[in-house]
């Protein structure tokens, strides 16, 4: 098939290619100077700059972004008008960008005009309806101009779709409702961000049993992930009002069952088998105390059962050393427990050691004690027992040391205890 060529021999033909070129020029000084000044707005620090890269790209709503809060950050009086007009402009030249009648709707209110704010945070809310921090600032504007209805319903959704409102949506709602359980509950409703944020405040207020009713209406899983947070601060709460068997109950939600063996009535590590923690150890776990003497160490040559005890070496010729070890369990009211540990020695001493039961919320009220170790002895058992009183949430296992009747109170040698129990 054969070519066919076209001729453009016309003069207006001939214009185009120079015409075009123009205008190509054209558009990119003016894309190269609107992009320039975005650029420059966007990373710009100084109030001067921004309104320089207006007047480069008057027309971007970006720049009069920037310099709408680079004015207002100078706190000068004659720069907040100035802000709230750029904030203006801003939301004109992008009138479906939410975020742009977010920030007017804040400035307005700021200025003094709560119309012109609650229509620009409405905007927002319009172009972005499910945006958990317009529904946030929505809800806080009617708050403070006392519209509590509405104003709540906006806080509910917020703190519903972000857990970080959820907090001080519940003190709102215990402010509003002067902490009725019942009327703050059923705001909550199902929301589990709101029952986390409630079982917490619950906690703040000393009001532990209300607290472990929220607690344990939200699912298992999000106990242990979600909100192991609000768990840990519930926790601390109930351990510092010495609410030891509830706090028990809340750590068993909040951590993994293999993460430590803490259970009621039950002695953690008691043969020493797993690591005990030297820093900072929890209520439920070995303490010992801080010091060089005497010795405390883990042993694996000598042993009651598994592969590991625990050895106390004495090197001390005035008896004034010693360094406490001890154990809080959490107990049943009115229950009787049965203690026991197996020790061997070869000591030389002039002191009495012996095991201790104590309450934990009350380190005076002993509740039994063993009898005292003997100076030599192989793998021997201590036992006693008692019945936990109606107002003890947990006792406390020690080691104590009897007063000598002398000024002097020498004890060198080793001490070995293994197996501890509580049945």
């Amino acid at each position: 098939m054969a070519t066919k060529s076209i001729q453009l021999n016309t003069t207006a033909a001939r214009l185009i290619i120079p015409v075009l070129a123009v205008l190509c020029v054209v558009f990119a000084y003016f894309f190269a100077k609107w992009f320039f000044a975005n650029t420059l707005a966007s990373r710009s620090l100084y109030k001067e700059i921004a309104e320089f890269s207006v007047g480069l790209a008057p027309a971007d709503p970006q720049t009069r972004f920037a310099s709408a809060v680079l004015h207002e950050k100078t706190f000068l009086p004659d720069d907040l008008p100035k802000s709230l007009a750029e904030f203006e402009q801003a939301a004109a030249l992008s009138p479906y960008d939410f975020r742009l009648w977010f920030e007017l709707g804040k400035a307005r209110e700021r200025g003094g005009n709560t119309e012109g704010a609650e229509k620009a945070l409405r905007k927002a809310l319009e172009l972005a309806p499910n945006y958990s921090q317009v529904q946030w600032a929505l809800g806080n504007f009617l708050l403070r101009q006392g519209n509590e209805t509405e104003a709540f319903t906006y806080i509910r959704k917020a703190a519903e779709g972000d857990k970080n409102f959820a907090a001080p949506a519940i003190t709102s709602a215990w402010q509003l409702f002067e902490g009725d359980f019942v009327k703050i509950k059923s705001y909550a409703g199902e929301s589990v961000n709101l029952k986390a944020a409630f079982a917490s405040l619950l906690a703040k207020e000393k009001r532990f049993d209300e607290a472990l009713d929220v607690w344990t209406s939200l699912p298992e899983t999000a106990r242990k992930t979600d909100f192991k947070a609000n768990g840990d601060d519930i926790y601390q709460k109930m351990l510092e009002a010495r609410k030891f068997r509830t706090a028990l109950r809340i750590f068993s939600d909040i951590n993994e069952s293999d993460e430590n063996n803490f259970a009621l009535g039950r002695i953690t590590n008691g043969g020493f088998e797993s690591n005990i923690n030297p820093q900072n150890p929890g209520v439920f776990e070995w303490q010992i105390a801080e010091g060089v003497e005497p010795q405390i160490l883990i042993d694996k040559t000598q042993k009651h059962g598994g592969e590991i005890s625990l050895v106390i070496v004495f090197n001390n010729k005035d008896g004034k050393a010693f360094r406490n070890i001890s154990q809080s369990v959490a107990v049943e009211a009115n229950k009787k427990y049965v203690f026991e540990t197996f020790y061997k020695s070869d000591l030389k001493s002039s002191a009495t050691l012996k095991w201790e039961i104590v309450d934990a919320a009350n380190n005076d009220k002993i509740l039994a004690s063993t009898e005292a170790v003997a100076e030599n002895a192989d793998w021997t058992s201590l036992k006693t027992e008692f019945v936990a009183p109606e107002t003890t949430e947990a006792v406390t296992i020690r080691l104590a040391r009897v007063a000598c009747g002398t000024t002097l109170c020498p004890i060198s040698g080793k001490l070995w205890f293994d197996d501890f129990s509580l049945n």
